[in-house]
């Protein structure tokens, strides 16, 4: 609060500085502006970006020797990811050094974001949420209830939005690390990141549960407005595109959800569980399913098929990313697909070391940053075969 002064034009400065104030703490905890600075790329999820496939710039990998189950962050010339061996590692975008690693006590599969100022956020199977700063210092941590497995989510007015295994769901400060409000109304494990509405909607987040309901959390107060009972579980995220979330569960469906109500507009079955979550743009929505081994485009409005793409030889865990041309998705047949976004069809397929859960992150250069890892184990016991890799990839080399 501004302190009040007999003087009133000094009441004038004071509150003219606490405004400027304002501005700049918010200015520093906005996302980056450019690349694909979080899981989703912006807090709706749309996982779009309109950059051409005519990247120049030279691919590299880097072996962390252990899982990479969260998505890939790149902004501000550094590419950041987790890994199962409790660190989180900063490269350089272009040439694949490593900037930095910041070492927690357990895995970190939650997708960190990147922050304006360069610093990211994260969460942990530690049960915290950190902040580090550019140079991988750590700048606070939150302790929370239960373990963070659930991508970060930063919003444009600067708070940080997490989920945890525990069916807690968290608002907290940037700057601070201070908690704004704890919503507790779920029955089971808040895996899901969390997508936020904007306009109208922006006081709306999306989340589901493992207790088969999708949930619109209040903003401002972290109250439930309202939930959607769903035939299955899991971790699918939503992506929300004006007054609609789209959102997959275990059952098989992708619902299309009015977000002022929860009502339904449509489902489409994708014939496989769905632990992606979908992407947007001009339109459609893309979608990847498991059991199906299936790639989905469909109508956004009425939920047909535009086209579909069943070539992966196993299931599809990965969630679509987009640029102007490519679709990308992860499968299990050790695969990033690259399909073409008016056809479906397959301009090429990048051989990775394992499984690709990861979503793939695409930057301002054109560069498509993923992941892979050996088999997933939901526990902290080592795996027989520590493997994952980090890759840059450059679209014109394989188009």
């Amino acid at each position: 609060a501004v302190l009040q002064r007999e003087h009133k034009g000094q009441t004038h400065k004071m509150q003219a500085l606490g405004i400027v104030l304002l501005m700049a703490a918010a200015a520093t905890a906005q996302l980056h502006s450019g690349d694909w600075p979080q899981f989703g790329r912006s807090p709706n999820f749309h996982s779009y970006n309109g950059v051409p496939s005519n990247a120049t710039h030279k691919e590299w990998s880097y072996n962390v020797h252990n899982r990479v189950v969260a998505s890939p962050a790149v902004a501000g010339g550094a590419v950041v990811v987790g890994s199962d061996d409790g660190s989180v590692y900063s490269f350089d975008q272009f040439t694949g050094e490593l900037n930095w690693k910041y070492t927690t006590t357990k895995t970190i599969r939650s997708s960190p974001a990147i922050a304006f100022d360069g610093s990211v956020v994260f969460g942990g199977y530690d049960g915290n949420v950190y902040r580090v700063d550019k140079n991988g210092k750590l700048v606070w941590k939150f302790r929370g209830l239960g373990i963070f497995y659930a991508p970060t989510t930063l919003t444009d007015d600067g708070a940080v939005l997490i989920g945890s295994e525990l069916a807690q769901f968290y608002k907290l400060n940037f700057t601070t690390g201070e908690k704004i409000w704890q919503s507790s109304h779920a029955g089971s494990a808040m895996n899901s990141g969390a997508a936020r509405g904007q306009g109208q909607y922006s006081n709306t987040i999306i989340m589901r549960s493992y207790d088969k309901n999708v949930y619109a959390i209040d903003y401002a107060t972290g109250d439930v407005q309202w939930k959607f009972p769903t035939g299955g579980g899991g971790g699918s995220s939503a992506v929300i595109v004006g007054g609609i979330a789209y959102i997959g569960s275990w059952d098989m469906n992708l619902y299309a959800l009015n977000l002022k109500d929860g009502s339904l507009a449509w489902k489409f079955n994708t014939q496989g569980e769905i632990e992606s979550h979908p992407a947007y743009h001009a339109g459609v929505v893309y979608v990847s399913a498991e059991e199906s081994k299936t790639i989905y485009a469909l109508n956004a409005t009425t939920g047909e098929v535009i086209w579909k793409n069943n070539e992966p030889a196993e299931e599809c865990n990965g969630s679509p990313s987009i640029s102007q041309d490519l679709v990308y998705v992860g499968c299990n047949d050790k695969f990033l697909y690259a399909l073409d976004i008016a056809t479906g069809k397959t301009r090429f397929k990048f051989q990775t070391c394992a499984n690709v859960f990861a979503s793939a992150a695409i930057s301002d250069s054109g560069m498509v940053y993923a992941a892979c890892n050996t088999v997933t184990a939901y526990t902290d016991e080592p795996n027989d075969e520590q493997l994952g890799v980090v890759y840059a990839i450059n679209p014109s080399l394989h188009l």
